[in-house]
């Protein structure tokens, strides 16, 4: 009454598969740095993993797979979401890029102190309101988030208790 489940034999692994592999994955779900491009590979080709890494070569010779421009759009696009700089670095390491790659991408983002703190006052208005904290457990709530949202404590404390009339 039911038909078995046929048996697929398993596909030979060679250089041009895993190649290709990674490329589709490139073309369907956007830019990987290398090392998570790697790393699907090697689960995927577990058994014979010899063509992973010479194809990610391949790769990025031909400039499909560029950590750099990843990082510096993808950072482009966390600065453009208000979020402060340590954020945007947990966030460029969670996507596995190399300390010397972030360190040149929040370096160059050409903000000073007053752009983070412009940005620390637009989430904190748009929070808890204009007017400066001065309640205890709402302030700590606050400075919390803004803290999470990657701002240092001098900043988010300065737009914590800024007020309008001081400037």
């Amino acid at each position: 009454m039911y038909n078995k489940k046929q048996t697929t034999k398993p596909q030979v692994i060679s250089y041009d598969r895993v190649k290709s592999y990674m490329q589709w994955m490139i073309e369907r779900y956007g830019d990987y740095s290398a090392k998570a491009l790697l790393q699907k590979a090697n689960v995927l080709f577990k058994d014979d993993t010899q063509f992973n890494e010479p194809a990610l070569d391949y790769l990025i010779e031909r400039d499909i797979v560029n950590d750099l421009r990843y990082a510096q759009r993808l950072t482009m696009s966390l600065t453009e979401k208000n979020i402060g700089p340590n954020k945007i670095k947990e966030k460029l390491y969670a996507k596995s890029f190399s300390s010397q790659i972030i360190n040149e991408c929040v370096s160059a983002i050409e903000t000073t102190d007053e752009d983070y703190f412009d940005k620390a006052l637009i989430l904190k208005i748009r929070k808890f309101g204009e007017e400066p904290i001065e309640e205890i457990k709402l302030k700590q709530k606050a400075l919390r988030h803004l803290i999470a949202k990657g701002f240092s404590y001098s900043i988010a404390n300065k737009a914590v208790s800024y007020s309008s009339d001081e400037y």
